[in-house]
């Protein structure tokens, strides 16, 4: 669908909403220049602050994005949110009902008055618990609904302190799209108070970009992949009580699926003796240090169960029956 009053729409939305300015982003790799509204970015943190904090834990969300795209740019104006039913996990993993909602946002411009005039530019995602990144799922996604070249897809990883780290993916002009990682990645804030006649803002700085490897080994990848949903990306999950920890000592962990969030226990690693012995050898300092250590423990029990036992003998040495006096 072309436009030919794209700059007519865009500043009677500027007009419609004067207190929200225009984010602007120029990174070299990408072969358009990037605006997005203030107001929709806070309005997508508020949507993500929301999903970490449901009461039925932490939950992932998603949307649309909706603007304006000419030669050389798109701005984006607007976006809705996709109610995702969260039938495999609190992931943003769509079931077949979701993709109908999908589809339906996608046709949204022609039928709600308030995206009258607008494309779609993209969608955008929550990731809770993984960095931000395009996941192998993420990716059948935007490949499979947002193909054109000037979709985007933002996602946004939110933190403690109620501001957001987000990031933009899109594709070269060789047509390659980078995923492990954004090229620019910028804190989403909360929004000033209105005030008229705001100018454009530039974000100055370009944050440092960071090749992002999963912490699960190459060669377990090919092997190890997500009961609930099948996916190969996963991650260590922390052990938690005496019992995932004794489990460990057999070679069982804790894996947790960045596809779906859900947690289960696999068998990595071999037994204890093959670990031990596959296990690098300690330098004499750190021999030194370990014997010292058992001797200070040794010397430690050793007299805390003497002490425990002269304690106890005093205790018990004159409990028998005195003889009568005369």
């Amino acid at each position: 669908m072309l436009f030919t009053n794209v700059d007519e729409i865009t500043e009677e939305r500027r007009r419609a909403e004067p207190g929200a300015n225009l984010k602007t982003w120029q990174i070299p790799q990408c072969p358009f220049l990037m605006e997005c509204s203030s107001a929709v970015l806070d309005q997508i943190r508020r949507e993500v602050e929301t999903g970490r904090n449901s009461r039925r834990g932490q939950r992932e969300t998603g949307g649309v994005l909706f603007g304006i795209h000419e030669p050389g740019r798109i701005c984006i104006l607007a976006s809705k949110p996709l109610q995702c039913e969260h039938a495999m996990g609190p992931g943003f993993v769509l079931s077949q009902n979701d993709e109908k909602r999908l589809g339906q946002l996608l046709s949204a411009p022609a039928t709600d008055p308030e995206l009258t005039g607008l494309q779609v530019l993209g969608w955008y995602h929550s990731h809770v618990r993984s960095k931000i990144l395009l996941s192998e799922r993420d990716r059948q996604i935007h490949s499979r609904y947002f193909d054109a070249a000037f979709q985007i897809a933002l996602v946004v990883h939110p933190r403690s302190d109620g501001l957001a780290r987000a990031g933009f993916f899109f594709r070269e002009p060789s047509g390659e799209m980078r995923t492990e990682s954004s090229y620019e990645e910028f804190t989403i804030e909360t929004s000033p108070p209105a005030v008229p006649e705001s100018k454009p803002e530039t974000v100055p700085t370009q944050a440092p970009s960071h090749r992002r490897t999963s912490s699960v080994k190459p060669e377990q990848q090919r092997e190890i992949i997500c009961p609930k949903c099948g996916s190969e990306h996963l991650r260590r999950s922390h052990r938690t009580g005496p019992i995932e920890r004794f489990c460990g000592v057999f070679g069982f962990h804790p894996y947790r699926c960045q596809e779906c969030l859900s947690r289960f226990f696999l068998r990595t690693s071999s037994d204890l003796v093959e670990r031990v012995r596959s296990s690098p050898r300690r330098r004499p300092e750190e021999r030194r240090r370990a014997r010292e250590r058992t001797r200070r423990e040794t010397l430690l029990w050793g007299g805390g169960i003497l002490g425990f036992l002269a304690v106890l003998y005093y205790l018990i040495r004159d409990t028998g029956p005195k003889p009568d006096a005369p």
